[in-house]
Formats: structure tokens, sequence, C-alpha cells
């Protein structure tokens, strides 16, 4: 089998790379994505924002780890308290 081997030099473009991980975060029935930002740059994907608890933190991680192009995933998400405070932010 030859499928996922493309030509010498290849590289998926990041816009493509951006939409598929929009869509996962989208379409995922257990991951809220409002308050997400992603961005990709040469293959590199950062994940900044805001997410209700530690357990979606790390379903986002396993729901992208196999995004085509994707050459590394920088989760910089914080989670929230259940108060309502952020953690990684002090609040005044």
């Amino acid at each position: 089998m030859n499928r996922g081997k493309g030509p010498r030099n290849y590289n998926r473009p990041d816009m493509r790379i951006y939409e598929d991980v929009s869509e996962l975060l989208a379409e995922d029935p257990y991951v809220d994505a409002r308050e997400i930002e992603v961005k990709v740059e040469n293959g590199e994907v950062v994940l900044t924002g805001i997410v209700n608890d530690k357990n979606m933190k790390r379903r986002v991680e396993d729901i992208l780890q196999d995004v085509k192009g994707m050459k590394q995933l920088e989760n910089r998400l914080r989670t929230r308290l259940p108060g309502g405070q952020i953690i990684g932010i002090r609040n005044s």
C-alpha cells in the first residue's frame, strides 16, 4: 500500500490543516470549542483559549492527534475552575 506517501517535498497547506482542526473541534459532541483559538504555521498547530475542564483539554489533543500534515500540536488551553476562575490567570 502506498496510501499517505505523497510526492517529495510536499507539505500540506496550513489552511487545510486549520480547516481540519476546526472541523474536528466543531463536530465533537464532547468539546465546546467556542473559546478555542487555532493557529497554524508551517504545519505546527497552536491552541489557545479556555475549556471547561482537564478532560476536555485532553480530549482536544486526542481528537487532533492524527490530523494529516500536522507536524506538532501545542496545547496552551487553560481550564476553568468550578467557581469560574481560570487556571493560570490571576483574578483580581
